[in-house]
């Protein structure tokens, strides 16, 4: 359990970064853009990781950035064929940065070991490392990959459950069917960062933003019993057409974004095992990686033909060379292999 110092330093309490002890810089941004950081606040025993970003700057309106920018001059050389100048960015503008702390320190209810595994999770997410693909077989998916799933401490996914309960991020709920067995709810993804201020923002003014360009949305399913893509069977395909279907009118109608504008995928293996769909505009390149999104509507065609397709075909997937399933594949094949010899 945490201390009575540790309990008073809950994430969304913390009013800055004071007190923070940096011990591991785990990735410098050079490549992704997010600066992650492994460190310790004071008076908590746990670890924190904090992610440092700057969200895009919204261009919609170019008239609105000129005046918003100022310039003065960087490199005024005698001779120069160009003019070099710095512009400074007025922060009503845009935000300057964005910062999120990952703390599984706070999750009281859960064990010191379960905690230490989530937060070594998002350690290994956040650090900078190589990507690997491997060819995931239903023997791998059964001896590597559903031990790693069953090892994913419950409390893992309690955030997905509160907020298909409607008790947190109310403020980025589009659409809601509570309905068991074909019901999803519909949000904006925190990754839309130029989307209008959910509470002073009215919603008709969200038609037609300039922000749509960077359009990113969530579906999670209310069902609890599909986990990832391998779980799909035709039984669910009335909750899949929903989320296709009812997703794209849904986006259509609040911002004005026809069907070939947004793309409807998901990943394999998903970030978080609770089964849950991208909707992004087509423009929008995060997490559309060959070996991690599958269309959703691919996945309806695949379904219908044979119900059984996930259970039975090889899959490529995308992870990180630290990650644990990568470890857990590795471990598998090689004591595959050496049983073979």
């Amino acid at each position: 359990m945490a201390s009575e110092d540790e309990s008073a330093l809950l994430p969304h309490k913390l009013p800055s970064l004071r007190g923070l002890k940096v011990d591991r810089v785990l990735n410098d941004g050079k490549e992704s853009g997010v600066v992650a950081l492994l460190g310790t606040f004071a008076g908590c025993s746990t670890q924190a990781v904090v992610k440092l970003s700057r969200p895009p700057i919204p261009v919609g309106d170019p008239d609105a950035l000129s005046r918003a920018i100022s310039l003065s001059e960087r490199a005024p050389w005698s001779g120069m064929e160009y003019g070099y100048y710095h512009g400074a960015l007025d922060p009503l503008f845009a935000p300057g940065l964005s910062v999120d702390v990952l703390y599984p320190g706070c999750l009281y209810d859960e064990s010191e070991e379960a905690r230490e595994k989530l937060l070594k999770k998002h350690i290994s997410r956040n650090t900078a490392q190589a990507p690997v693909a491997f060819r995931e077989t239903v023997e791998a998916y059964e001896n590597a990959h559903v031990p790693y799933i069953r090892a994913i401490p419950e409390g893992a996914v309690g955030w997905v459950y509160k907020i298909l309960a409607l008790e947190k991020e109310t403020e980025r709920l589009l659409f809601n069917d509570p309905t068991e067995d074909a019901g999803f709810l519909l949000n904006t993804d925190p990754k839309w960062t130029t989307h209008p201020d959910h509470n002073t923002t009215p919603k008709a003014a969200w038609k037609g933003h300039a922000s749509t360009r960077d359009l990113y949305c969530l579906g999670l399913c209310h069902r609890r019993d599909v986990k990832s893509l391998r779980d799909l069977r035709r039984e669910h395909l009335p909750m899949l057409r929903a989320m296709a279907e009812t997703g794209r009118r849904v986006i259509r109608d609040t911002y004005g974004l026809e069907d070939h504008s947004v793309r409807v995928f998901v990943h394999y293996p998903p970030q978080f095992y609770h089964f849950h769909v991208h909707y992004t505009n087509v423009a929008v390149d995060i997490g559309v990686q060959t070996e991690r999104a599958h269309l959703l509507d691919d996945v309806i065609d695949n379904i219908e033909r044979d119900s059984e397709h996930y259970a039975k075909c090889a899959i490529t997937g995308r992870m990180g060379e630290n990650d644990e399933l990568w470890r857990r594949y590795r471990e598998w094949r090689a004591n595959s292999d050496a049983g073979s010899t």
